[in-house]
């Protein structure tokens, strides 16, 4: 019989953050854990350390937070990334060094806000929020089809879905992969290097010999 593997009991907020940061902290976990139906004024607040009438104070609503941390995702989480492949690649070498450091950026963005990529995930707006993300991608590959550095019968999109697959699943299963293997790409740098590695190559270079 299979065992459900239970993840991780989550970090409450730095208490010196601002009150309203600790809001966005705790809200992101427990809509994650719950939904927006399921989390509670209360419970929000509890777990973030302020009183109960904080939400409404900064935010109006249960909805309004809600909707401050769906909206603001890309701020929060993919500025880094599309600023490094906002400008095209002018040689082979400089495309496989940006696109290393975006994946590497990328996995380090989700790694810090695990649970607000599990929000996106549970209440399915993964598509309108990486979509300007998925956009500054497919253009950066293209111009590098237009200068000869990548394959012209490459399918920038459906790459970009590859590379988000792979990323997202570390962050969804982390828990389940850590409970099987014993390796954790949010607690151990040796194997997260080589997770990168392994996966940056394969996506390069492919499995065939040339």
């Amino acid at each position: 019989m299979l065992r459900k593997i239970k993840p991780a009991d989550p970090v409450r907020p730095d208490p010196d953050l601002p009150a309203r940061e600790r809001l966005i902290f705790a809200g992101c976990t427990i809509f994650a854990q719950q939904g927006f139906a399921g989390a509670s004024v209360r419970e929000i607040c509890g777990f973030a350390g302020t009183s109960t009438n904080m939400i409404h104070h900064y935010f109006g609503s249960k909805r309004g937070l809600y909707e401050e941390i769906i909206s603001g995702f890309s701020e929060r989480v993919l500025v880094v990334p599309i600023r490094i492949i906002s400008e095209p690649a002018r040689s082979r070498e400089s495309l496989i060094a940006r696109l290393e450091i975006f994946f590497a950026e990328t996995l380090e963005a989700l790694l810090a806000q695990p649970f607000l990529f599990r929000l996106i995930i549970r209440e399915q707006f993964v598509f309108d929020v990486f979509a300007d993300y998925n956009a500054q991608l497919v253009k950066f590959l293209e111009s590098a089809k237009e200068t000869g550095i990548i394959r012209a019968e490459l399918d920038s999109e459906m790459l970009t879905g590859l590379l988000l697959d792979r990323l997202g699943n570390q962050i969804l299963y982390a828990p389940w992969i850590k409970e099987s293997t014993g390796r954790c790409i949010e607690d151990d740098d040796r194997y997260k290097n080589r997770w990168l590695k392994a996966n940056m190559d394969l996506i390069l270079h492919g499995i065939l010999t040339r």
